[in-house]
């Protein structure tokens, strides 16, 4: 079974002290963390690179982050495909702007709401980790034969 770390939404310049204690913490049995959008600043991609870092450009990023990130990507990981998009637009048709985005996936992966979610459309696993700024949440994706997502709300 491979452990991901789930992030998005962190909206920081820099990796501030308690944003390293609490993702080393929390991402300390993952090698893979996957960041859907709006980290904001390029010194926290810099930080997120000690894991193999799979991210996307949100709407509030910077210039430097946005010519190094893509809008979207889609990995495959232990068999399983995974699109990975920040999102745009209202909450209430996230769900739908993001799904529409990608053809054959598994999963796929979304910020830009705050709002944590894990559910399950057209036979595609949707999880949104909510923020870290906000709604002090971060997920671990867990696959091998089956898919889950957990959620951890940070203190």
């Amino acid at each position: 079974m491979k452990r991901i770390g789930v992030i998005s939404d962190t909206h920081l310049s820099k990796p501030t002290d308690d944003f390293k204690y609490t993702l080393d913490k929390c991402f300390a049995e993952v090698e893979i963390v996957i960041h859907a959008g709006d980290m904001t600043g390029l010194l926290v991609h810099d930080y997120l690179v000690k894991w193999d870092l799979k991210a996307v450009a949100g709407n509030m990023d910077d210039s430097d982050l946005c010519a190094i990130l893509p809008e979207k990507r889609v990995e495959e990981i232990e068999g399983w495909k995974i699109g990975i998009t920040h999102g745009r637009g209202s909450p209430f048709w996230l769900e739908q702007f993001v799904l529409d985005k990608f053809e054959n996936v598994d999963i796929v992966i979304f910020g830009h709401s705050h709002i944590p979610l894990s559910t399950k459309k057209r036979n595609i696993h949707l999880f949104n980790p909510g923020s870290y700024k906000s709604s002090r949440t971060v997920g671990i994706l867990e696959l091998g034969e089956k898919i889950s997502f957990n959620l951890i709300e940070l203190r």
